[in-house]
């Protein structure tokens, strides 16, 4: 028989672990280019110093820490959906039961993990 952890969790749990932080760069290039069309739309900054400016403050610590904090909430978030997911229980208030689990367990799991990775990213 087949194994419901390697077809059904390690999918699951190795995709979104890959696929958020590709959707955080992605909205870290729609942040910054919001940012300059704001600037240079309504504010009147020039638009070529604004971009250099805008990428000469941002580190690579920055970056490294997004897409480290992608990856970390992306595989909490599927892990979280297939334990409770996996040990739900039978009809529908069995399901909701354990979606609501699942909602609160990873939204817990993010902000503690927020924390420590902020403080392993960036403590002096």
């Amino acid at each position: 028989s087949t194994h419901p952890l390697k077809f059904l969790v390690l999918p699951r749990v190795l995709a979104a672990t890959l696929a958020v932080p590709a959707l955080v760069a992605v909205g870290d290039v729609i942040g910054i280019l919001g940012g300059w069309l704001v600037a240079t739309g309504r504010l009147g900054f020039v638009s070529a110093p604004y971009l250099r400016l805008s990428l000469d403050f941002l580190e690579p610590l920055d970056w490294a820490s997004s897409l480290a904090k992608g990856a970390a909430f992306g595989f909490l978030c599927a892990l979280m959906g297939c334990w409770f997911g996996m040990t739900s229980g039978r009809g529908a208030m069995g399901v909701g039961r354990a979606t609501k689990g699942a909602v609160v367990a990873a939204a817990i799991a993010i902000l503690a993990s927020n924390l420590a990775l902020t403080e392993a990213f960036f403590s002096a």
